[in-house]
């Protein structure tokens, strides 16, 4: 069960294409929580969480269903050459690989961030996971009586 993966230089023309916010582009739908792992070339710490992502994605859609999306972007990266880096994380905000977010969109503010961590460990991410998903659940319900 693969994640989802984006080319940072490929959000990064979206975003600039469309004037939107980055999490706009990450999280489109009221009703579910975004994992969002950011990735580089030659991080370590990336590829130690690479399968401990699919093992909880795998449990995560088991319980959640695609109430839970998880998505991967990867950012390009060879030594000597860090401007792609250096972009996303000016455009997210972080500092450290792997990032890891989850996002939220909310009827009035549009996409949000819920969670941040770098290299969190599984059981926190777990947490974390459930208590978006039960948020975004209240989201939708309010978005729904609000109709």
């Amino acid at each position: 069960m693969p994640i989802s993966k984006i080319e940072f230089t490929k959000l990064e023309k979206e975003v600039s294409d469309s004037k939107k916010p980055i999490l706009h582009h990450l999280a489109q739908d009221i009703g579910k929580a975004y994992v969002v792992s950011i990735t580089r070339d030659g991080c370590p710490a990336c590829k130690r969480q690479k399968p401990r992502m699919i093992k909880l994605k795998k449990s995560t859609t088991e319980k959640y269903g695609n109430k839970v999306v998880f998505t991967e972007v990867h950012v390009n990266y060879r030594p000597g050459q860090d401007k792609e880096s250096q972009r996303s994380k000016n455009l997210f905000g972080h500092y450290f690989y792997p990032t890891n977010l989850i996002l939220l969109r909310t009827a009035d503010r549009g996409a949000i961030e819920y969670y941040r961590n770098a290299s969190a460990p599984m059981a926190e991410l777990k947490r974390n996971i459930q208590a978006a998903f039960e948020t975004a659940t209240m989201i939708e319900k309010e978005a729904h009586e609000k109709r």
